[in-house]
């Protein structure tokens, strides 16, 4: 059974303090053989295009265990698109978006042009959802809606304060999937019960939050099958849309 860890956010940065040799390290420890890579708020928000080459070099130093995923904020429009072009042919995997950070309501037509893209490389987008509130799980439910051909990986769940929303949402679009990080292990298995265990998504944010304590808990609260699916079957058939890991 392969391993991935659906989101780890690598480098050092004002709330971030994650080496790759301390990732790998954890991933280590928690039995993990693989995990997307994402880079710190600044990256996100302002210079994408050096956040998408650290996650490309690093992705290359260390082909079988990290995946890229790239970065663009949806107000560089034009620039914003080719961003993630160009990263998608240097070799990520996922593009990520976190409306908090970069400042755009999740569903708001800024963003349109990236998903556009996204669906033309084949690549699922990753988007941090919870407080305060410009990235709800039915805001997702909204792109996933617009954009048919694009995966979606919702991020944390809405934790917290949307946790009640999460099962219907992941009803609503067979392209939505959950990312368990920040979602209490108990609930994200009912959650899976709920909407299938292939649209569930094993994810830490670490290093905000522990590796090895998160994987820890999913394989304590899911069940066996569920877990197999959860822990990289699923993300490994996103992925593999775009050609073989």
């Amino acid at each position: 059974m392969t391993t991935i860890d659906g989101y780890c956010t690598l480098g050092v940065d004002r709330e971030y303090n994650a080496t790759e040799s301390a990732l790998l390290a954890a991933m280590d420890r928690a039995g993990v053989e693989r995990a997307v890579i994402a880079p710190p708020d600044r990256f996100l928000a302002v210079d994408n295009r050096e956040g998408n080459q650290c996650m490309r070099d690093a992705a290359r130093a260390h082909p079988r265990r990290f995946i890229a995923s790239c970065c663009a904020n949806p107000w560089y429009g034009n620039r914003a698109v080719e961003q993630v072009r160009r990263a998608v042919e240097d070799g990520a995997r996922v593009m990520v978006l976190h409306p908090l950070v970069q400042g755009f309501q999740a569903n708001d037509e800024l963003v349109f042009p990236l998903l556009e893209e996204a669906a033309q490389q084949r690549i699922p987008v990753y988007v941090h959802t919870g407080p305060p509130g410009n990235s709800t799980p039915w805001q997702v439910v909204d792109l996933a809606l617009r954009y048919p051909g694009v995966d979606f990986l919702m991020g944390h769940c809405g934790a917290t304060d949307f946790w009640n929303d999460v099962p219907g949402s992941a009803a609503a679009a067979p392209n939505i999937y959950l990312e368990s990080s920040l979602a209490r292990p108990f609930q994200f298995a009912n959650y899976l019960r709920a909407a299938g265990a292939e649209k569930g998504v094993v994810g830490s944010w670490a290093p905000l939050n522990d590796l090895e304590f998160e994987w820890e808990q999913m394989r304590k609260f899911l069940p066996a099958e569920a877990f197999a699916m959860a822990a990289g079957a699923n993300l490994a058939r996103l992925l593999g849309k775009r050609g073989a890991l």
